[in-house]
């Protein structure tokens, strides 16, 4: 049997264009939540390393660190309110009780966004310089897939599981 995340994205792809809440949120769960706890330490490590490493280089992109310990703050509370509160409220249908825990949960992604623009301002639009080491090769990899996660993740909250909840306008 294929790993835990894989038959996850397997099956919400299968279930295109709305799989059941419960089956989008268990995706959510795994797919992204885990993800970012995973990988957003190692980034944080990588940008460290080339922060220190390439201290004196005006190409270093310097002040990354901080930006992205900021991040994985705002987004581990994030991801806590809606796993402790506003997932299983979705899970049983009482949405209800969440219709302002949604709209602040629209408004952290708007905030993540902003976060990831300024460390898109910081890395220079993630162009590495011609003597970038394999750390900092490494990082803005990482930094790109970390983009393109966040993105898809608030797509599929914003866009696919709150509009389930919400009153037509």
């Amino acid at each position: 049997m294929p790993d835990k995340e894989v038959w996850m994205i397997e099956t919400v792809e299968s279930l295109a264009p709305q799989p059941p809440t419960p089956t989008l949120i268990e995706h959510i769960l795994v797919r992204y939540h885990e993800t970012h706890r995973r990988e957003l330490p190692e980034l944080i490590a990588l940008a460290q390393k080339v922060e220190t490493v390439h201290a004196n280089d005006i190409d270093a992109p310097h002040g990354l660190t901080q930006a992205l310990e900021a991040m994985i703050a705002d987004l581990e509370d994030h991801m806590r309110n809606e796993e402790a509160v506003v997932f299983p409220a979705l899970d049983a249908g009482m949405s209800g009780q969440v219709d302002e825990s949604i709209s602040l949960l629209r408004d952290d992604h708007a905030g993540h966004e902003a976060a990831l623009n300024r460390i898109a301002a910081i890395t220079h639009g993630f162009r590495l310089p011609s003597h970038a080491c394999g750390s900092w090769i490494r990082l803005y990899a990482g930094l790109g897939k970390l983009a393109e996660d966040l993105d898809e993740h608030r797509y599929l909250e914003n866009d696919v599981l709150f509009p389930r909840f919400e009153p037509d306008i």
